[in-house]
């Protein structure tokens, strides 16, 4: 989200395979039917740089291994990456009709109509347009701490008031404290599940009810940027809940599981006269068209999806065991592609420290939180680095 969408994302075999078809370089032209089988030297001699493929340079721009963006390590679907190669021709074209394509699509997947979707480069202008809106329509939102700060930092900076309710004892939302926060003058309610940093998703049918009571008297924004890699998906989808007229806002991204955050795709859910707002102020120049056409091809590779969770629980699960035999606190089950852990240090210097062992998490915190960091799963090798890191960092 706002910091972790900004970076590039580093990409790998299957992000980049069959990325060109072929590269003109000097006399010839060399054959990249799969790029990333070649070698640095290979790469150099077509004049390709190796900054994006992991394969040549597994540690890219400092050298460190990138764990610190939530970014998917494993790459996008192959369908998605063929289905950009087969419009680069097309980039001549506004993107309109397109937009409208993908709305049917999301409206067909979600059981809601196309004129309650909002689609844009990446969730982040969503979210910061609606920090605006709420600042717009009364200027106060409550949230909970350690929570993502796209809306609730952006509404601050435009002069809201933001009310942050603590965590619940094991590092949940506490939906009923929150809900108690509410108040008349209360313009919207932030919860972003799974969340970000801890992790945590809550109780679906606890989610559904809390948001059918309060959406009544304010309106309840949902940031599901993770739910597709929850175990549970899709019985975490709270989409219904526009679907049936109440006053919620559900966004999404195309940076997690689809990873591809360097294309910039997401979207939001919400009243249809409220998205035709938004859609106004969001969509002037409208939506990166190559990123349009690979997440329809993504939604379509239901198999890469599956694969995909499968593969970030793999990787998940090896930080949660490292907390584990370190006897580290951490915020458990998490359900994103990250953990949250209490390293017994502060943050920073945790940070510096990882560092000098290759591995970049995250180098800030949340307020309450100084001793605690995200950690990022990255490719097999990627997490067990970090692993044989943390141990002894943490030892």
């Amino acid at each position: 989200m706002a910091s972790d969408k900004t970076e590039i994302a580093p990409s790998t075999d299957m992000s980049r395979r069959n990325w060109l078809k072929s590269f003109s370089a000097g006399a010839g032209a060399i054959a990249l039917t799969s790029c990333f089988d070649l070698g640095v030297k290979e790469l150099h001699a077509a004049g390709l740089s190796t900054e994006h493929f992991p394969s040549a340079t597994p540690n890219v721009h400092d050298g460190l291994i990138r764990l610190s963006s939530n970014e998917n390590a494993f790459g996008p679907s192959k369908k998605a990456v063929s289905a950009m190669q087969g419009e680069l021709y097309n980039l001549a074209r506004y993107t309109d009709a397109t937009v409208d394509v993908l709305a049917e699509k999301i409206a067909k997947q979600e059981g809601v109509s196309a004129d309650q979707i909002v689609i844009t480069n990446g969730s982040s202008p969503i979210l910061f347009g609606y920090a605006e809106w709420i600042m717009e329509n009364g200027g106060n939102l409550v949230t909970s701490m350690a929570t993502y700060e796209g809306i609730p930092r952006g509404a601050e900076f435009m002069g809201a008031n933001v009310n942050y309710v603590p965590l619940d004892s094991e590092m949940g939302f506490d939906l009923d404290a929150i809900e108690a926060a509410v108040t008349d003058d209360t313009t919207a309610v932030y919860i972003c599940n799974p969340n970000n940093p801890t992790g945590k998703v809550v109780d679906p049918a606890k989610l559904n009810a809390f948001a059918k009571r309060v959406s009544k008297k304010t309106q309840v924004f949902i940031d599901e940027a993770y739910i597709e890699m929850s175990d549970a998906y899709p019985a975490n989808v709270q989409s219904k809940l526009v679907a049936e007229g109440h006053n919620v806002v559900v966004c999404r991204t195309f940076s997690k599981i689809h990873a591809m955050a360097g294309q910039r795709l997401g979207y939001a859910i919400m009243p249809a006269a409220q998205a035709k707002e938004m859609g106004r102020k969001l969509r002037m120049g409208g939506v990166n068209y190559l990123a349009l056409v690979a997440g329809m091809a993504s939604m379509d590779d239901h198999a890469n999806l599956t694969t995909m969770r499968s593969r970030i629980q793999t990787e998940r699960s090896k930080l949660t065991a490292a907390a584990e035999f370190l006897g580290r606190p951490y915020a458990k089950k998490p359900q994103g592609n990250f953990i949250y852990i209490d390293t017994g240090m502060p943050h920073d210097q945790f940070a510096a420290k990882m560092k000098a062992k290759g591995i970049k998490v995250v180098g800030r915190t949340w307020p309450g939180f100084d001793s605690w960091s995200r950690i990022s799963v990255g490719t097999p090798a990627e997490t067990d680095a970090c692993v044989t890191a943390l141990k002894e960092v943490l030892a």
